[in-house]
C-alpha cells in the first residue's frame, strides 16, 4: 500500500525548495562490453534542505519533515540536514557510435538486458525496425533502470512525473526514445514470488504513465513502458 503524507505537513509547499542533482560517467575507450564509450551511466536525485529551526513552529515543522516516509535517506550539513526524496539511475546510449548493443546491455545486468528487444536484432547499431518507422528522429536512447520516490510524496498529483521529466532533460537533449520497465522495487526480494501482488503493485504506474502523454515528459520525446 502507498503511504499517505503526514497529515500536518503540506509537502507541496516544500516543492519549490527541492534541489536537483545529477552525476554521470563514461569511459574514454572501450576495454570490454560494459564500458563502451558511447554509453553514459548517470544517476540523479531530488534533495530537500532542512535548516536549523529558528522558533518553536519551525521545530515542529522540521520534526514532521523528518518522518521516515518523507525521505529515502537523510544526511547532515553545516546548517541542518538534507532529505533525499527521489532517486533515479539509468543509461544513455549514443546510437551513432555504440556497437554490440546486446553485449553492452547484457554485461551490465538482467534489468538492462530486458531493453535489448528495443534495438536491431543484429545487435549492431540502431533501434528495432518498428521503432525506426514511427520515430521522428534523435540520436540517443535513454534507459531508466531505477526510479524511486519517498512514500509520503506519492499520490500528490504527479510529483514523481514532474521530477522525472525535469531530470531527464539532463540526460540528453536529442533522445529518440526514453524507456523504462515498471517494477515494484520496494517489495522485499523474498516476497516477489507472489505474482498477484507483483501485478497489483506494477499496474498503477503503468496506467499513470499512459495517461501522461509523451509531451508531458521531455519535449515530445517518446516515452515507452517496456514490458
Amino acid at each position: 500500500m502507498t503511504a499517505a503524507a503526514p497529515i500536518e505537513v503540506n509537502l507541496l509547499t516544500h516543492l519549490p525548495r527541492l534541489e536537483l542533482r545529477f552525476s554521470s560517467s563514461a569511459s574514454l575507450v572501450a576495454t570490454d562490453a560494459d564500458d563502451d564509450p558511447a554509453t553514459l551511466e548517470w544517476s540523479c536525485k531530488a534533495v530537500l534542505p532542512v535548516w536549523e529551526p529558528m522558533d518553536d513552529e519551525e521545530v515542529a515543522e522540521g520534526e514532521r519533515l523528518l518522518s521516515p516516509d518523507v525521505s529515502l535517506s537523510r544526511s547532515s550539513r553545516d546548517d541542518g540536514e538534507e532529505l533525499t526524496i527521489f532517486r533515479m539511475s539509468g543509461l544513455t546510449l549514443d546510437l551513432w557510435r555504440i556497437h554490440r548493443i546486446y553485449d553492452s546491455l547484457d554485461s551490465r545486468s538482467s534489468d538492462y538486458e530486458h531493453f535489448a528487444r528495443l534495438f536491431d536484432p543484429s545487435g549492431d547499431m540502431g533501434l528495432h525496425a518498428e521503432f525506426e518507422e514511427c520515430l521522428i528522429g534523435g540520436t540517443h536512447v535513454v534507459l531508466i533502470d531505477r526510479a524511486r520516490l519517498a512514500p509520503a510524496w506519492r499520490g500528490l498529483g504527479g510529483v514523481g512525473r514532474l521530477l522525472i521529466g525535469r531530470l531527464l532533460r539532463w540526460t540528453t537533449d536529442s533522445a529518440a526514445l526514453v524507456a523504462t520497465h515498471p517494477f515494484p522495487i520496494d517489495i522485499p526480494a523474498d516476497e516477489r514470488d507472489d505474482k498477484a501482488r507483483l501485478a497489483r503493485e506494477t499496474e498503477p504506474p503503468r496506467v499513470e504513465w499512459r495517461l501522461n502523454s509523451v509531451k508531458g515528459l521531455s519535449h515530445g520525446t517518446p516515452f515507452l513502458l517496456s514490458r
